[in-house]
């Protein structure tokens, strides 16, 4: 048991955990099939009409301007703005029958995907993302962050960024102004190169010099403690060398870089793969800020979608080359569909009863598609899942038992999916 665990046993009643319940946790997530994770987050809502779940035979109004392809999988079919994915699709899985279940869905569907729970900021308990789980059930990496995020968790999933375990399983977010003419990532949390660190290291003892004061004040406040620790681990982060290494990214050939796109969205992916080689378990990163795409949809599209299709196709296929594809789930998803009909300007409304979602590896059965809609993508016939049974989908790959108790900072007990919701079994090995 690591130092963490130890005293998880030595609180049980605390913490509601009994030595059987822990070690019943490390055994399933030492036979669960993913060991790590990476979200692709379409903030917004992405078109599922014109993206996995193309209707041709619909009127011109609901199908839109893109023709399905075949895929190297006989039956799958997804847009032709997908060639390179089209030749991958025996390595992923479609979900072609999850939703929210409400039609006019509005913004803030993100916390409800990216938790499992229909979660609401100031109505809802706060559940946590599956990142800042990942973070305090599974055993922490060394010299690498649990918990990575390129930009902000909150991207149309509103007040995502707090949660009740509190700050000190809060991500690494890095940030950037994606200026197309530099490597962005290696600016985004490192200090400068040639940077004396001593600096850091004075300033720390002196912050600790002044912190003993206020010990007592921490110790009574959890959210002061977790915003310590987590300050703490940042620092930590600064001087490691692995992170430096896996987030350089002129070290990838130039040409296996150019894979993923000449833009940031694609090197992002990149540098999510290449921290997932580092060991990190979780990666967070949004592609292209905004697909909420009341107008002009497909204007929008026709630049986006090739984009995608190159950073995740080479995301799979070096996956897949490493044999890291086995192990690490990826996730591509948004916080709603959009309405089968369009509008008056070229756009697609938010449309909640259902979307598509593709997800690999991780225990995703590939070469697989689960659920049908009707004729023009509207509403699911076949097979109907609510975002609950994803996240615990997910959980349950991930080694984390969904139906556990955990504690908030206020010491609630609140388990990780509070429904009921049955696992998405067509689509795990």
């Amino acid at each position: 048991m690591n130092r963490r665990e130890f005293f998880f046993v030595g609180g049980a009643g605390m913490f509601g955990l009994s030595m059987p319940q822990l070690l019943q946790a490390q055994a399933a997530r030492q036979n669960a099939p993913a060991r790590q994770m990476i979200v692709i987050w379409l903030g917004g809502g992405p078109p599922h009409q014109d993206m996995w779940d193309l209707k041709p035979d619909a009127p011109a109004e609901i199908r839109g301007e893109y023709r399905p392809i075949d895929t190297n999988v006989p039956g799958i079919r997804i847009s032709e703005k997908f060639p390179r994915l089209a030749r991958l699709a025996d390595k992923f899985t479609l979900l072609r029958s999850v939703g929210i279940g409400n039609e006019r869905w509005e913004h803030g569907g993100g916390q409800y995907w990216l938790t499992g729970n229909p979660r609401r900021t100031g109505v809802t308990a706060a559940w946590p993302m599956y990142g800042n789980t990942v973070t305090k059930l599974r055993t922490p990496p060394r010299d690498v962050p649990a918990f990575v995020a390129f930009g902000d968790i909150d991207n149309h999933a509103y007040g995502l960024k707090t949660n009740f375990f509190g700050p000190a399983y809060d991500p690494i977010v890095m940030n950037s102004v994606g200026d197309q003419g530099r490597d962005e990532t290696r600016d985004m949390l490192l200090p400068a190169p040639g940077l004396d660190l001593s600096q850091f290291e004075r300033r720390t003892e002196l912050l600790r010099s002044l912190d003993t004061q206020l010990n007592d004040i921490a110790a009574a406040d959890p959210i002061i403690s977790g915003l310590d620790r987590f300050q703490q681990t940042s620092f930590n982060l600064l001087r490691s060398p692995r992170l430096r290494e896996a987030l350089d990214l002129t070290r990838e050939p130039t040409q296996a870089a150019a894979r993923y796109g000449a833009n940031p969205h694609g090197r992002r992916v990149l540098a999510a793969r290449r921290l997932v080689e580092a060991g990190v378990p979780f990666v967070y990163t949004h592609f292209e800020s905004n697909w909420d795409h009341h107008g002009q949809n497909f204007r929008a599209c026709n630049s986006k979608l090739p984009n995608l299709d190159n950073a995740v196709a080479s995301l799979i296929e070096d996956l897949d080359q490493r044999g890291l594809l086995r192990t690490t789930i990826v996730a591509v998803l948004g916080e709603m569909g959009r309405t089968p009909r369009i509008n008056r300007e070229s756009g697609r409304d938010h449309w909640g009863t259902t979307q598509s979602v593709f997800v690999a590896g991780g225990g995703f059965r590939p070469g697989t598609v689960v659920g049908a809609t009707d004729r023009h993508a509207a509403y699911v016939v076949d097979r109907y899942y609510k975002v609950e049974s994803f996240g615990r989908t997910l959980y349950h790959l991930l080694g984390i038992d969904p139906d556990q108790t955990v504690h908030t900072l206020e010491g609630r007990p609140m388990r990780l999916i509070a429904e009921n919701a049955p696992l998405i079994r067509e689509a795990i090995v």
